[in-house]
């Protein structure tokens, strides 16, 4: 895989077997960060000029998703491998009732978690949010969304920056559900994960030919077996 995914890839909404959204959720307990009273902007430009934050309280009653990364751990175990005394963290990202495919990079050194920033280009280079050079994570492709993974020790964080480019209108979304196996970190007064955010209840917006980008973090604490491998997903949809 190329080190800049193809952004202009679209996925087709498939029909497949479906479950309907439950509710909104994102964040894990232990974050900093609530789905109700985000902490930070949700689209800011790259001018550090702030859009006024906006919650969304429902999802759309048309929004059908796969919420399966049980289903899909499987596959993320057979085709990858991770040292004894490491972690491997999988990010799929449920978006195939959205205008672009989400990319996911290694964030900067220096990134500040849960920064979010738009911008007038598409070109990575000029996005602050993704290192110079870009850095993709690794990919597992499935039928539907691919998984992205990478490793981190035990009470260390792996951080990414989320980045949704396309060349339509400017485009508002939210992600409204996250689910994890064998662990997901959400709703736990102990966590086996720590997710700083890619958070349900906030609206995102992604400029028409341009760039959004957010900066995430996973931190696996020791309630996880070093040498696990795990699954989280995503649920997003339009706001």
């Amino acid at each position: 895989m190329s080190e800049e995914t193809n952004h202009t890839r679209r996925r087709a909404l498939q029909s497949i077997c479906s479950v309907a959204i439950v509710g909104l959720a994102g964040c894990t307990s232990g974050s900093s960060e609530s789905a109700q009273q985000p902490a930070q902007t949700a689209t800011e430009t790259s001018s550090n000029t702030a859009t006024p934050e906006r919650t969304a309280t429902e999802a759309p009653e048309s929004a059908q998703f796969v919420e399966n990364p049980e289903e899909i751990h499987p596959a993320l175990v057979e085709a990858t491998s991770v040292p004894s005394d490491e972690v491997l963290i999988g990010f799929r990202l449920e978006d195939s009732s959205l205008p672009f495919t989400t990319e996911v990079y290694h964030a900067p050194d220096d990134a500040e978690i849960q920064a979010t920033k738009t911008y007038d280009t598409q070109e990575l280079s000029q996005v602050g949010l993704v290192p110079d050079p870009p850095r993709a994570l690794d990919t597992v492709e499935t039928d539907r969304e691919d998984v992205h993974y990478g490793t981190t020790t035990i009470g260390e964080p792996l951080t990414v920056t989320l980045v949704a480019r396309h060349d339509g209108d400017t485009f508002d979304w939210s992600a409204w559900s996250r689910t994890g196996y064998p662990h997901d970190g959400h709703d736990e007064a102990n966590p086996a994960l720590k997710v700083d955010c890619y958070c349900g209840g906030m609206i995102y917006t992604a400029p028409g030919g341009g760039t959004w980008a957010r900066v995430i973090q996973v931190t696996p604490t020791e309630r996880v077996d070093p040498g696990t491998t795990i699954a989280l997903n995503w649920t997003s949809s339009r706001a």
